[in-house]
């Protein structure tokens, strides 16, 4: 297949919510709306039964900072494993729904399908990356390989964001292996070492 170009923004429309200030509520709505959101969303529902039977195979002898544990804090771990599992495509459909589900605050109550994951996801992103800002003067390197899809800014010089999830790697050479048709080199303080709960932990995460 061909390579397709698309060009990147600020993401006007992305929801990004970083939950703060209503965490521990959302902790406690979150439960039950994952349960309503599966019973709507085949693939939702699978893959999550899928990782959490792999979580259960995992955990054990797992070191995890001190907000993972608690009566539905598994949730934030599997969530992980549901973004990280390329057999699906289920990423892809978050990744798609978060590009768009900021349009306004009804169109994300009504229509945005994924509100339980998009907040364990990134609870579990806040929680391994800790308080401590960046651990270097710049933040991580690290890498983002594309194939299919040239990404390039509007106009050289143009503030831009993916404006969704991206799993990246430390490892250059595991990054290329995903393509090279758009290769990111980042540093960024957002980020959170996933290799531990990923569903391939040899890609470096």
């Amino acid at each position: 297949q061909g390579v397709t170009i698309q060009y990147l923004s600020l993401g006007p429309d992305t929801f990004d919510d970083a939950y703060v200030g209503c965490s521990e509520e959302m902790e406690e709505k979150a439960v039950l709306l994952l349960e309503k959101e599966m019973a709507n969303h085949t693939r939702l529902r699978e893959s999550w039964e899928t990782a959490q039977k792999a979580w259960e195979q995992k955990h054990p002898g797992l070191t995890l900072p001190p907000g993972f544990r608690g009566p539905t804090r598994t949730c934030h771990e599997i969530a992980i494993m549901v973004y990280t599992n390329s057999s699906s495509t289920l990423y892809r459909e978050l990744n798609q729904a978060v590009q768009t589900g900021s349009g306004s605050w009804e169109s994300y109550m009504h229509h945005f399908p994924f509100k339980a994951l998009h907040f364990y996801l990134t609870r579990a992103l806040q929680l391994l990356r800790g308080g401590g800002g960046c651990s270097r003067e710049f933040g991580q390197e690290v890498f983002h390989g594309v194939r299919r899809i040239h990404f390039v800014p509007k106009s050289v010089g143009d503030s831009i964001r993916l404006g969704q999830f991206a799993s990246s790697s430390l490892d250059e050479a595991v990054a290329r292996g995903f393509g090279s048709a758009t290769f990111f080199s980042l540093r960024t303080c957002s980020g959170a070492p996933i290799q531990a709960l990923s569903v391939f932990p040899e890609e470096r995460e």
